[in-house]
């Protein structure tokens, strides 16, 4: 770490409560992902090994996340902290939302019906209850994580708040990795996410990274959001020294016929290393110029007629705000209310 840098955040006073649901009671309503390489215990490794005390780490698992557990323990940790101290909240799994708008973290034994599983208002509501410090680092991979910052939103605060999620509130989230993925580059340091080159990155920072890939490799916008005395430029790593440039641009390599989104890790003379998102570190490979371009993705400007497809039907629609490559559309004859960010595929020009 560079002599003058300093993390804004200390291992010592940091408290880390990680959920991590892969699989379900109810596997009819929720279905199971792969267990191979959780990214939600990598996570949890990478504080236990900066220093963050044993006693500090709260990390349910599958079917010990029941809703239960999860209340029980969240506010059994939350009572422990102290004076100054920050917290690290995570989650990863399935997402929903009721039809009376209620958004939920699907806990193990969540049924939808007597158990409602971990609502999303409840946690700034423990957290303003419960915890003695000044800080909250709301974390989520899942479908509707961008619930957590509207739940901060709504509520009075003594306790200062950022929320980094992979998802708007009001949109579905990819099954894969990238978003966890994301936090440990950053975490650990990837120059890349070092967006000003000052050895420092930032929380900010690491949030235009993530929403940056999101939206590049998943066709998705991610949320960031800070509220009262939380520091968006706070600094939570040191950056390693990037060797050369193209180490982390977005690119489509060029593998067995079709063309993939990923992201260079590494270049040597004309060859880059790549690592395909959505897939695992062992498929990461090197490869020659001709194999590799720059991503090729449809642009509208505000105000476009389009045609958007919905359930295999094309309907009319205009753009209303674009970002990162993504659009947001209004369907015609539609109110706002039916208004979404879509992936390229599902919109082009009337035909």
């Amino acid at each position: 770490m560079p002599n003058n840098l300093t993390l804004g955040w200390a291992p010592e006073r940091t408290w880390l409560f990680a959920v991590g649901t892969l699989e379900w009671k109810h596997a009819d309503s929720f279905s199971p992902f792969p267990q191979e390489n959780r990214r939600d215990a990598a996570l949890v490794e990478f504080f236990r090994a900066q220093g963050v005390p044993e006693s500090h780490i709260t990390y349910l698992q599958d079917r010990q996340a029941t809703t239960r557990h999860i209340q029980q323990a969240l506010e059994a940790q939350l009572g422990a902290a102290g004076a100054g101290d920050l917290l690290v909240l995570y989650y990863c799994g399935h997402g929903g939302k009721y039809d009376d708008g209620a958004a939920y973290f699907a806990s193990y034994d969540t049924d939808c019906e007597a158990n409602r599983g971990w609502l999303v208002d409840t946690i700034p509501a423990t957290i303003e209850r419960c915890f003695g410090g000044a800080r909250a680092l709301l974390l989520a991979d899942c479908c509707y994580s961008g619930c957590l910052a509207d739940a901060v939103a709504r509520r009075a605060r003594k306790v200062a708040y950022a929320s980094l999620t992979s998802s708007l509130a009001s949109e579905l989230s990819t099954g894969n990795w990238t978003f966890t993925e994301g936090l440990l580059a950053g975490l650990r340091g990837q120059a890349f996410v070092d967006a000003d080159a000052n050895s420092a990155i930032t929380l900010a920072a690491l949030a235009a990274q993530i929403e940056a890939n999101m939206a590049f490799a998943e066709e998705q916008l991610a949320t960031f959001a800070t509220a009262g005395s939380f520091d968006p430029q706070t600094v939570v790593a040191a950056a390693r020294p990037r060797l050369d440039p193209r180490v982390g641009n977005n690119v489509e390599v060029l593998s067995e016929a079709e063309w993939y989104p990923a992201q260079i890790i590494d270049a040597r003379g004309d060859q880059a290393k790549v690592h395909y998102y959505g897939y695992e570190a062992s498929d990461d490979e090197w490869v020659p110029p001709d194999r590799v371009r720059a991503a090729v993705r449809p642009s509208y400007r505000v105000g476009t007629a389009v045609e958007v497809q919905w359930k295999r039907t094309w309907y009319p629609a205009k753009v209303v705000s674009a970002r990162l490559g993504l659009h947001e559309i209004q369907y015609d004859d539609y109110g706002a209310d039916w208004n979404e960010w879509v992936a390229g595929k599902r919109i082009r020009l009337p035909r």
